[in-house]
């Protein structure tokens, strides 16, 4: 399945949109009055979306189709790319408020054609970016009943897969979407997946001919740029993930993707001020999770307590948000909380939303979150799932150790810490001091063969 993924002859396409896909949708009413309302119902939908207040492509692409529609408001092609462009807005923006707006657009779309299958596609974007993956899958798969050639709708259901950690079959929904339309959209999401089920090189490899193909939004390929960043970062090629991500800052300066990666590159090289700077820029338009945690961490290791207990205050503030939004930002709460010692209690709660999950991230935080609660035997079991894909994360590494020389079982956690340290030396600004540590302090100890074959398993290099 994989050699056939990176395989794949690379074809000249324009791309639709990065890692998106494109469409929504609710079943038309049938009565007169209903048809009526339809017709009337875009000029309200048009009122309640935010005027533009910059000038950036997608702004003005939002503008066109805001007044294609209010000039043929049952356009139902017209609706479709209104709501692929207030999606897009969402990924520049991470303003959650737009699925909302692109979800009403989408409907609309649907009620005017009842068998637009870009709409239905539209429907299954939204609900796979809430996590509704059951919703989405459906929609998708009704979209694809209509059009079997619907290469973003299979996209849309390997992202389902791949955030369920169903991961052969994204694989396979992966491999689909490349054969019906090699292009970045395809090739940068099989990029991802092979990277997650542990082949560095060629989800590096894929992920560069998904920048090669390019996309119509600047946006599309930072993305690619910032993933194919943090897959260096990962093997700790600091280097060349900094010469990515300056490269893409070239053409997208303000892109928020590859300004949290150039902050991440820049804490590992300890220019903790630069990092400062580059989360702060990637967070002025619109607050994201990774870049206020992360600056929380930067302002407490050098001294401006003060500010890290603002951080502190915004992170759980925009967790309220994303509540109100629809948004369910549990599981990075609660990873927060685990990798602070804090609320430990509430953060088992929140990863327990997971307690069965089969991807590896989840089950990373679940893992960690036990750990923090005292909760050692359940942590194990998570790990082992966590380290299931050998997805080269030196994070999930660290945690294994910890967790192992809870357990007693010093040779694992010196085998699992050692290679955390390998795979990526400065992984964790927190973490890798006290991955060192323990390092250290387990030297002290004599090792004890493991009793449970699972807790060896790990990546190597």
């Amino acid at each position: 399945m994989k050699k056939a993924l990176v395989h794949h002859k690379l074809l000249l396409a324009s791309l639709f949109l990065a890692l998106g896909a494109v469409s929504f949708a609710i079943k038309s009413h049938n009565s007169t009055p209903a048809k009526q309302a339809a017709k009337l119902a875009p000029v309200d939908i048009l009122s309640t979306i935010p005027k533009p207040t910059e000038n950036s492509p997608t702004d003005r692409v939002v503008a066109k189709w805001v007044e294609q529609v209010r000039a043929q408001p049952s356009n139902d092609k017209a609706l479709v790319n209104l709501g692929d462009a207030l999606m897009q807005k969402v990924r520049e923006t991470s303003d959650f408020a737009y699925y909302g707006y692109a979800e009403k657009v989408y409907q609309e779309a649907l009620a005017s054609n009842p068998n637009s299958s870009d709409a239905m596609t539209g429907l299954a974007w939204v609900n796979g970016g809430k996590h509704a993956f059951d919703k989405s899958v459906e929609w998708a798969n009704k979209a694809i009943a209509l059009d079997s050639k619907n290469n973003i709708a299979y996209g849309i259901i390997g992202d389902a897969q791949l955030e369920l950690g169903e991961y052969e079959n994204a694989l396979n929904s992966y491999q689909k979407m490349i054969d019906i339309r090699p292009d970045l959209a395809s090739y940068s999401r099989g990029a991802y997946a092979l990277f997650i089920t542990g082949d560095m090189r060629k989800g590096r490899w894929l992920m560069q001919k998904a920048i090669e193909a390019g996309g119509p939004f600047a946006e599309n390929t930072a993305w690619c740029r910032s993933r194919l960043a943090t897959m260096l970062m990962s093997d700790g090629n600091l280097l060349a993930a900094e010469q990515v991500l300056k490269l893409g800052l070239k053409s997208a300066p303000n892109n928020s993707h590859l300004l949290m990666g150039m902050g991440r590159c820049k804490t590992m090289t300890k220019d903790y001020a630069g990092a400062i700077e580059f989360y702060k820029k990637a967070n002025r338009t619109t607050p994201d999770h990774n870049a206020i945690a992360a600056m929380a961490d930067l302002y407490r290791i050098t001294g401006s307590s003060d500010e890290a207990t603002k951080q502190e205050a915004a992170l759980e503030a925009l967790h309220s948000s994303n509540q109100v939004n629809g948004v369910h930002d549990h599981m990075q709460i609660a990873q927060y909380y685990a990798d602070h010692a804090r609320n430990p209690v509430e953060a088992v709660r929140l990863a327990e939303e997971h307690k069965n999950t089969k991807n590896v991230f989840e089950a990373d935080t679940l893992a960690w979150c036990y750990y923090q609660n005292g909760q050692y035997k359940e942590a194990q079991e998570a790990i082992n799932r966590a380290l299931s894909q050998r997805t080269p994360e030196a994070k999930f590494l660290y945690h294994a150790g910890m967790i192992s020389a809870k357990l007693g079982d010093t040779g694992s956690a010196k085998k699992y810490l050692y290679q955390a340290l390998s795979l990526n030396p400065q992984f964790s600004l927190t973490d890798t001091p006290r991955a060192i540590a323990a390092v250290q302090e387990l030297g002290k100890t004599a090792p004890r063969v493991a009793s449970n074959p699972t807790t060896t398993k790990g990546v190597t290099r």
